[in-house]
């Protein structure tokens, strides 16, 4: 379990590093956009022909094809984007810098949120509106 949640935070920290990367985002946006565009077809489709009016979209099979094979080209590519620009960021020695800056800020907000929850429930509890 702690191998996984290791591996799934390096991905988190890929993404945070990759994100303003022009291309890491245009890839992002149309790997979103054909997932949505399989779930909203698959969707129609059942609700369709629940009601009866399957006929309505023929070709759905078609676009949710396109849509796969969109999506499964722009999700590999956004994932080799970011890998691509780490290893960008490695070689001008940004990359370390970045990710203790991650970390930082992790440590801090871990520790606001400590902060908070001890001064929320260390107030005495009074009638008496302030």
């Amino acid at each position: 379990m702690k191998r996984l949640r290791e591996w799934y935070h390096g991905l988190f920290h890929l993404a945070q590093v990759t994100i303003h990367d022009r291309w890491v985002k245009r890839l992002r946006l149309v790997a979103f956009l054909a997932a949505s565009s399989i779930a909203t077809q698959i969707v129609l489709r059942n609700f369709l022909g629940d009601v009866g009016l399957g006929y309505l979209l023929p070709s759905s099979v078609l676009t949710i094809l396109v849509a796969s094979a969109i999506w499964l080209v722009a999700y590999p590519a956004m994932w080799l984007r970011m890998l691509t620009v780490v290893v960008e960021m490695e070689a001008k020695k940004e990359y370390e810098a970045l990710l203790h800056e991650i970390h930082k800020l992790h440590r801090h907000h871990h520790r606001d949120e400590k902060a908070a929850r001890l001064s929320t429930t260390s107030l005495p509890a009074t009638g008496r509106k302030v």
